[in-house]
């Protein structure tokens, strides 16, 4: 293993990545929320201190629900396809300046209908903008739709239904998120049975709350990838089940010490995955209400755990492993890595 000298910041910004768990609403830099919000005529605090802490979380936040306020204001500001656009574009841009090569961009359609937006109207916008984002800055994109799993089973199959509609223009799989302690997957069974029957490819929230037994009841239900997937660490008759299904986690380290998903760095999973043999990823969650981006998370690995180019090299091409993308796609993507990592 390298020392943790020979990965510097530079260059690990300019080497080709992938990300595949990056909020939409979370990912918003201040500056472009400034320019959405004066359109809309909703007053933001002048100062940009108090508009940071308005959209970042803390370091440590008090738990899971504590960092999700930091979403409430900017939802208000995400209700016209003109600041749905706006947003897809900033996270394109924000991508670029980070090597990203391509991002799966996710979002729920059910959060932007305050101001009366049509549910298709609101995906238009957002692939609208990503696809402008593509075109200007040359980063790969797609999007993925999320159901909240407080609502209505009825309201989730139509998002189920919306991702199957825009399948040929940009959307490539569902997620659940929301509140996985009083809804855990097998609420879902008719849901997911739907989006499995309609051939959308899953990638689930799970094991965010502590309990392993989501994570693998995700994957029963169909999942090829899981959001997070920390409470494994304390379920490890779970491991195998992921390993046999070839199963991608979707670990976003600096989230989860927020979060209070983890509270030391002796409790964070990563290795204890890693030697199981697990598929593993690294990702932001939320670029804005984490304050970091793919860059830093690399960056972070490098000093927690001596990360080489060579793991990061491997923990990308598990990315495009998982992705959702075409063969062709995966293959140019994968010979662009390979190019980049001969040094």
């Amino acid at each position: 293993m390298e020392a943790i000298f020979f990965m510097e910041e530079s260059r690990v910004r300019q080497l080709p990545k992938i990300e595949l768990h990056c909020h939409l609403d979370g990912s918003i830099r201040p500056t472009t929320l400034r320019t959405i919000t004066e359109k809309q005529n909703i007053p933001l605090p002048q100062d940009e201190q108090a508009l940071k802490e308005l959209v970042v979380a803390p370091e440590k936040c008090t738990d899971l629900n504590d960092y999700l306020t930091r979403f409430d204001f900017v939802l208000t500001c995400l209700q016209t396809a003109e600041a749905l656009q706006a947003a897809a574009y900033d996270v394109i841009s924000q991508a670029a300046e980070d090597g990203v090569a391509y991002i799966e961009v996710r979002f729920a359609p059910s959060q932007h209908t305050e101001k009366g937006l049509r549910l298709p109207e609101i995906v238009t916008a957002v692939l609208t903008g990503l696809k402008q984002g593509e075109e200007d800055f040359g980063v790969k994109s797609n999007a993925l739709l999320c159901g909240m799993r407080h609502d209505q089973q009825q309201a989730i199959e139509k998002i189920v239904h919306l991702a199957h509609d825009f399948r040929e223009t940009g959307v490539v799989g569902f997620d659940l998120a929301g509140n996985e302690v009083d809804f855990p997957p097998y609420t879902f069974e008719d849901v997911l049975a739907l989006a499995n029957q309609l051939s959308i490819p899953l990638t689930l929230h799970a094991g965010e709350c502590g309990c392993g037994k989501n994570v693998a009841d995700a994957v029963t239900l169909g999942a090829t990838r899981i959001g997070h997937g920390i409470a494994l660490k304390d379920t490890p008759e779970y491991l195998a089940l992921l390993k046999e299904k070839k199963v991608l986690l979707e670990m976003c380290p600096t989230s989860n010490f927020q979060t209070g998903t983890v509270k030391t760095l002796a409790e964070y999973p990563f290795q204890q995955f890693i030697e199981a043999g697990l598929a593993v990823c690294i990702n932001t969650d939320n670029r804005t209400v984490s304050d970091t981006t793919l860059t830093k998370e690399f960056m972070k690995l490098a000093t927690w755990y001596q990360l080489s180019y060579d793991e990061m090299k491997q923990l990308t091409k598990n990315a495009l492993a998982g992705a959702f993308l075409s063969p062709d796609e995966k293959k140019l993507l994968n010979q662009k890595i390979d190019q980049a990592y001969l040094f």
